[in-house]
């Protein structure tokens, strides 16, 4: 058994204290009862009264510790498939004209297009089931963060808790980073699908469409097939800077000239890379739009291999010890009344 938080195991002690309570009590109703009505008030009923009352505190107390209990889960692991995530760490993705969903905003504090790719990403990896993934960021290069794995616990390790403010450099080259995604299924023994996701708002530092165009058309020969994920919306707004704690927004990013940098999401770089290389685009806006991802890289790889596996996993009983404690009370409450 494990306890997520267990600093609220501190509320048992007041558990004693409400016996003792309740005991002083009960021997104070008893007296009064035998002074002033002269009726012997039966201690039973009181006594298991008090007995209900302090379990349910008990279980309360616990439940908020939240406990966890670990048991062998039996899943069907798929095999065949390696993905590459690449996000774009660029400034402009700093911009904050992205929505991030309820569960994102429990994670990243702003909503803004790097923490929907971060977000996005998440998703992608929670739908997975046993494919092998590799992380990869990028500007005006690529970098390889995550080499190829199955630890999805790492990954997410490392794609919610990376410093955003101290990753991102100006400018995105797309050509560069779909030639370092290939780069990183050099060494897969050309076995599996290959299937590599960038998520990106587009923007391209080089202007140029035929360097992405001509790594879109290397990574088809490849056979790499490259699905794009576009951040953002399509108006103009400015890059915020903040706060060295995020809080609150300082100033705004300034080109050479002292002009306020603008950015927008440019979907057609993206659209190109895919339909070149036999990816498919989807929007971060769109609803499920991880899930539709993933469905289509299961399209792409046909035939998939499945392999039956135990792995360790963790039962929540907060919610059944909060139920036995509501029980409880309504027993104690027709005991006592």
């Amino acid at each position: 058994m494990a306890l997520d938080a267990p600093a609220t195991l501190w509320l048992l002690l007041i558990v004693p204290a409400f016996v003792w309570a309740s005991l002083v009590s009960i021997r104070r109703v008893v007296a009064w009862h035998e002074t002033f009505a002269r009726v012997q008030k039966g201690r039973a009923r009181l006594a298991l009264q008090t007995f209900l009352f302090s379990l349910v505190l008990l279980l309360v107390c616990v439940a908020l510790a939240r406990p966890k209990v670990q048991y062998a889960r039996t899943v069907f692991n798929r095999s065949g498939i390696d993905v590459v995530v690449g996000i774009d760490v660029s400034k402009s993705m700093l911009a904050e004209d992205a929505s991030l969903p309820e569960e994102g905003e429990r994670i990243f504090r702003i909503a803004n297009r790097l923490n929907r790719a971060r977000q996005f990403a998440l998703e992608i990896l929670s739908q997975l089931r046993g494919e092998r993934i590799g992380v990869l960021l990028f500007a005006d290069k690529g970098v390889e963060v995550v080499p190829f794995t199955r630890d999805y616990g790492f990954c997410r390790y490392i794609l919610t808790y990376i410093n955003d403010a101290g990753i991102t450099v100006p400018g995105s080259d797309l050509g560069e980073a779909v030639r370092a995604g290939i780069s990183m299924f050099e060494d897969d023994g050309g076995r599996a699908v290959r299937i590599l996701v960038l998520i990106s708002d587009g923007e391209d530092i080089r202007g140029d469409p035929s360097f992405f165009s001509e790594s879109a058309l290397l990574a088809a020969k490849e056979n790499i097939s490259v699905f794009t994920v576009g951040v953002g919306t399509g108006k103009s707004v400015l890059i915020p800077v903040r706060s060295d704690d995020g809080a609150l927004i300082v100033n705004y990013y300034l080109d050479e000239e002292g002009n306020h940098l603008k950015t927008r999401l440019e979907q057609e770089p993206l659209k190109t890379i895919s339909e070149i290389s036999g990816g498919r685009y989807f929007h971060s806006g769109e609803p499920r739009a991880p899930e539709a991802l993933v469905k289509a890289m299961l399209e792409e790889a046909r035939e998939v291999a499945y392999t039956k596996a135990t792995e360790p996993a963790w039962q929540e009983l907060s919610p059944l010890l909060f139920l036995v404690g509501f029980a409880l009370f309504a027993w104690g409450s027709w005991v006592g009344r």
